[in-house]
């Protein structure tokens, strides 16, 4: 009888606190708790004080907001702004500073091998102890600049391609290509036999940075679903299988490898589905084409797979991970992000895969690179106690209890926006809530006001730091006329920042937000003071509202 009435009350506990569904749930409990606290040293109320600095020091530039002034939610980014677990920071004090072949290297190697599959990494190479596929730097854009540096200097050892674009290639594929080449610095509009074409689902600004700047094209391959805003589909970060197949039938040569965002930050935060991780995998084999993940939150993808595709539902999240990478030739991830750490980044390339096969130089090019940047390739960057934190960081982060309260209080959060009247991409992502700017100001908008940045603005005044990811930081200037960016993106950005903040602190960023929608005719425009023309603009910039 008594088991009779518990197992009623069971049932209803499940049902009210116990179901990880994708409702905004208030009170479901965190699967952890706060161990320490550290009190600010402003007020939500010192409004003024902020404004203050934000146009006489920062020149309404987000980035260079000073971070103790912020009484609310720093969400300018989710990379390295996790808080750590207990466990890392025993870790860390466990740290082996040894200059070679320290102690936490090898745990990490051990990690990864676990984490990602045991192939992943070499074990008694003859090379002086050190892995040949595992290469550390001291974060994800110091391994990218490594990676495309070595990349372009492999590639000019090799026979140019033909001189000019095919005629087979789809007319908006070549569209995207000549206006990228033309936005390098001193370029026509044209592309040339040198140039090398990197195809991705969207690649995110210091990648498109990094890959521009070594004199190649970042060219984004959208899936269609995404384009047309479907908000019924759960994989928008997908990239066009049919534009990829394209690519590759008419421009093989001109394409070194294939770059894959899990999840895809630009295109809003959007995961990929294993069918078509598995579809690029066979385009890239069939026409052989190395594949390659940017994999920095790949443990968000793999939930986003386990929920969104059937025949994955039963698989653990490290089983998932598993079939992901084993799809992949190599993978670059910032560890700052789906590392759980606040520095680290790794480039990690498959044995006997495509990639060593084409490029055969390249293991001991980034080896060098690694020596003389980073130092010892056994630390790469970093103090031996951050590889610690690392291993355990990568222990944490395919926890389904963890990556239930992720993902659930970012969507949760992307949900009360709205519910107040502001347009956000759906589904929500995993790690970040994006703000669509063009349905935010509708008719209002227009691209030379730069009202994103305006609207990141006034958010820091209110005391929460966003960002703008649109217009003006993809877009580019000639010298007569804004490029905005094509296909287009134009969005605020909300990044979430690990364990950080609880739902009460991003209902306050909401309310604040809803501000700016109640009177967002309000909104002023921004002049650019300084930096329009400069590569990776919005980093550097400097704006003044219009009057």
């Amino acid at each position: 009888m008594m088991t009779d009435i518990t197992d009623f009350f069971i049932d209803e506990f499940r049902k009210k606190i116990g179901s990880a569904d994708d409702a905004p749930r208030f009170y479901r409990p965190r699967p952890y708790r706060n161990a320490a606290v550290r009190f600010r040293k402003c007020s939500i109320e010192d409004f003024e004080t902020r404004r203050d600095i934000l146009v006489r020091e920062a020149g309404l530039n987000v980035f260079l907001f000073r971070a103790d002034m912020i009484p609310g939610c720093d969400l300018l980014s989710d990379s390295g702004t996790t808080t750590m677990t207990m466990e890392q920071w025993a870790a860390m004090m466990l740290g082996d500073e040894a200059y070679g072949s320290n102690e936490g290297y090898f745990e990490l190697k051990d990690q990864i091998a676990e984490t990602f599959g045991p192939d992943w990494v070499e074990t008694g190479t003859a090379s002086g102890g050190f892995s040949e596929s595992l290469f550390l730097f001291h974060q994800g854009r110091a391994a990218e600049n490594a990676f495309f540096t070595i990349l372009a200097r492999e590639l000019r050892e090799m026979p140019a391609p033909t001189p000019v674009l095919s005629g087979g290639l789809l007319p908006e594929l070549r569209e995207r290509i000549e206006a990228r080449a033309s936005a390098l610095p001193g370029r026509k509009r044209s592309i040339d036999d040198s140039m090398f074409i990197i195809p991705s689902n969207s690649h995110f600004d210091t990648t498109q940075g990094n890959i521009e700047d070594k004199r190649m094209i970042p060219l984004n391959l959208p899936c269609r679903e995404h384009l047309e805003g479907r908000e019924d589909f759960p994989f928008r970060g997908n990239m066009d299988l049919d534009e990829l197949e394209n690519l590759l039938s008419t421009q093989k040569e001109r394409v070194p490898l294939v770059y894959l965002t899990i999840t895809n930050n630009t295109g809003g935060g959007q995961p990929v589905s294993m069918e078509n991780i598995l579809g690029i995998r066979r385009i890239t084999k069939r026409h052989g084409v190395p594949f390659f993940f940017d994999a920095c939150r790949f443990a968000e993808n793999a939930w986003f797979i386990k929920r969104g595709e059937k025949e994955y539902a039963k698989k653990s999240i490290g089983e998932i991970v598993h079939a992901m990478f084993a799809c992949v030739d190599g993978f670059h991830i910032s560890l700052k992000k789906d590392g759980l750490v606040n520095m680290g980044g790794a480039l990690v390339i498959r044995r006997g895969g495509a990639f060593y096969e084409k490029f055969p130089g390249i293991r001991e090019g980034l080896t060098d690179y690694q020596i003389m940047a980073e130092g010892h390739p056994t630390y790469g960057g970093l103090p031996g106690r951050d590889l610690k934190a690392v291993a355990e960081g990568l222990r944490t982060i395919v926890r389904p209890d963890y990556l239930d309260a992720r993902i659930l209080q970012v969507r949760g959060f992307g949900a009360r926006l709205s519910e107040i009247g502001i347009p956000v991409i759906k589904p929500v992502g995993g790690h970040a809530v994006y703000i669509d700017l063009d349905r935010f100001f509708g008719d209002g908008a227009v691209d030379g006001d730069f009202k994103g940045i305006s609207f990141a603005a006034l958010m820091l005044i209110a005391g929460h730091r966003v960002c703008e990811l649109g217009v003006y930081a993809f877009g580019s200037y000639d010298g007569v006329r804004e490029n905005p960016p094509v296909p287009r993106v134009n969005c605020i950005r909300a990044a979430v920042p690990r364990l950080a903040y609880e739902d009460r602190d991003l209902s306050s960023m909401v309310e604040a937000a809803g501000v700016l929608a109640e009177h967002r005719d309000r909104i002023p425009a921004v002049k650019v003071e300084y930096g329009r023309e400069l590569s990776m603009r919005h980093f550097k910039s400097r704006f003044a509202f219009r009057k």
